[in-house]
């Protein structure tokens, strides 16, 4: 059995920031706003074609999941992010 270092390992260096949960405020903006705007584009397309054509069930499908889960999941990102509380 071979001992791999961290260093042979792919992942390393990929994320820049600090090894506990924070993120530095401007990549903090920056996720955040990718997430929201992300969740906006496949959320319109999503309902613009539901507009279109109200019987595909798939579409119907598709607007329910993103009112029961995508919306909520944005907010507790987004929340987990720029959350208000005290800092350990």
């Amino acid at each position: 059995m071979t001992s791999t270092t961290s260093a042979s390992r792919p992942i390393d260096g990929w994320f820049d920031w600090p090894a506990s949960n924070e993120l530095p405020i401007p990549q903090q903006y920056n996720f955040a706003r990718q997430v929201v705007l992300g969740l906006a584009i496949i959320s319109s397309a999503v309902m613009a074609g539901y507009a279109c054509y109200p019987d595909n069930k798939a579409l119907v499908a598709l607007t329910e999941m993103i009112k029961i889960g995508a919306l909520p999941l944005a907010t507790l990102v987004i929340s987990f992010y720029f959350s208000n509380g005290t800092r350990k």
